[in-house]
């Protein structure tokens, strides 16, 4: 089971696990083939397409073992866990006997293990995987060993770099041997081979997305964009430079300085093309952050004022309970209540009375530290949360409301507000908070509104009684 760190994407571990899953199918199932072609003595099976060079038997059983090891990785069970790293020691075991066979000049019998030969045989030794392969086949084993021990992470990730190392030198040494140059290193690796190393590679470290190099890739950052959508070309790029310049000279016959004269120019194109693809890239994350942040936006705020709307204000005084609660932190609330806004509707019609609206969600958002919260509570009446500020300090602003609405330039006829203050205490819930606020708010209602009248505090238990003005 992966825990996924708040920073990975999960969608895209998701995708990641799937991807690995698949490539150790599509290796089993490639390798079995190859190893049906030994068995039945059917050179066409062990070979991409006739001509080519076959791959070697022990390659195929390598392959499949590494491939069944790679399944039984993300299998639940001690056993299945245990059973896979056997058979990536097996895959290891098969490396390190053919170096042995090639550093003593041995020959161990796991060449020709099914005692036939494809008419077409690349290499001195018949059947045994060329020297690259036997290199790649140690690495590919001790990463499946090495895949569930995270003290040996870097270590890990050495051998898959080194993998990359091996089957990117192999496609690009196919890529110049296709343009017509011949004896190149990796020349006796075949192209299945080198294909299905890669495979294997991505496949083992997509196997542990949230881990080491493919970390990166899952998280949910620009950086994550990024490495999915670039890592891959830039890997692919080196083999298609090669196999241009290679083409330019053996098909083309131009000299070498031409040569790299249209190597510069490719070069620069595809570079071109990388930044133009970055650019694009961008371009949509930001759209989609962009909208992201709208739709939240729009989600917690009152269309008519730009205030929050009551499901923000709701999470706002939440958080400022829980701070109350857990360190000590006060705060106050104040509502508030157009005065008379019921017949300024019916005299002066709807639109006026939304103009007003707007006017004193402005009024109020001037009024605030960038801390505080302004909200629209429900038709005329509003809320201000203060965090930090005690009665006296809501009252000042209370005061600086009214002088702010008193001094309008009201388009109509003058426009009053009146205002209920209470300070937050100990024990302080939601709704006895909100209730003396309102009754504070009732009270300068009753009083000839166009005023601000503070709650006096309840004596609760964890607190002392405070007095109101």
């Amino acid at each position: 089971m992966i825990t996924v760190p708040f920073h990975q994407d999960m969608r895209v571990v998701q995708w990641f696990m799937r991807f690995s899953r698949a490539v150790a199918l599509l290796i089993c199932a490639v390798a079995l083939v190859v190893l049906a072609g030994w068995w039945w003595n059917r050179p066409l099976l062990t070979t991409m397409w006739p001509g080519q060079a076959a791959m070697a038997a022990n390659a195929a059983i390598g392959f499949v073992l590494s491939g069944g090891s790679l399944l039984l990785s993300q299998s639940r069970g001690p056993w299945r866990s245990r059973f896979g790293r056997w058979l990536s020691l097996a895959v290891l075991a098969i490396g390190t006997a053919t170096l042995v066979e090639y550093l003593w000049v041995e020959d161990l019998g796991i060449d020709h293990l099914f005692g036939v030969t494809p008419a077409r045989w690349s290499g001195p030794w018949p059947g045994r995987m060329a020297e690259p392969v036997a290199v790649a086949f140690v690495l590919l084993g001790g990463l499946g060993l090495l895949l569930p021990v995270r003290r040996w992470l870097y270590l890990r990730e050495g051998f898959a770099v080194g993998l990359l190392a091996i089957a990117m030198s192999g496609l690009a040494s196919y890529g110049i041997e296709l343009a017509g140059s011949n004896g190149m290193p990796f020349g006796r690796v075949p192209l299945h081979t080198t294909l299905l190393l890669l495979l294997a590679t991505l496949g083992w470290l997509s196997a542990t997305p949230t881990l080491g190099l493919t970390r990166v890739a899952t998280a949910d950052t620009l950086g994550g964009a990024l490495a999915r959508h670039l890592l891959l070309p830039a890997l692919l790029l080196p083999v298609v430079f090669a196999f241009v310049f290679e083409l330019l000279q053996s098909w083309l016959g131009l000299p070498e300085t031409l040569a790299f004269v249209f190597m510069a120019l490719f070069s620069g194109g595809a570079v071109a093309g990388l930044v133009w693809w970055v650019a694009n890239l961008f371009d949509t994350l930001e759209r989609q952050r962009r909208e992201s942040v709208l739709l939240r936006y729009d989600a917690g705020t009152d269309i008519l004022t730009g205030l929050a709307n009551r499901r923000a204000f709701g999470e706002a005084l939440a958080g400022l309970l829980h701070g109350q609660r857990e360190h000590d932190r006060m705060f106050s609330l104040l509502m508030l209540d157009l005065d008379r806004f019921k017949a300024y509707n019916d005299e002066f019609g709807h639109l006026a009375g939304d103009q007003v609206l707007r006017v004193t969600g402005h009024l109020l958002g001037a009024a605030l530290r960038p801390s505080d919260t302004a909200a629209r509570y429900g038709g005329e009446e509003f809320a201000l949360l203060l965090p930090d500020t005690d009665e006296t300090g809501a009252s000042e602003v209370a005061a600086r409301i009214l002088d702010a609405f008193r001094g309008y330039a009201w388009p109509q006829c003058a426009v009053t507000i009146s205002i209920g203050v209470a300070q937050s205490a100990r024990g302080d819930d939601a709704e006895n908070l909100i209730q003396r606020a309102d009754a504070a708010l009732y009270d300068a209602k009753h009083a000839g509104r166009d005023r601000v009248v503070t709650a006096t505090a309840v004596a609760s238990p964890e607190a002392a009684p405070r007095s109101g003005t």
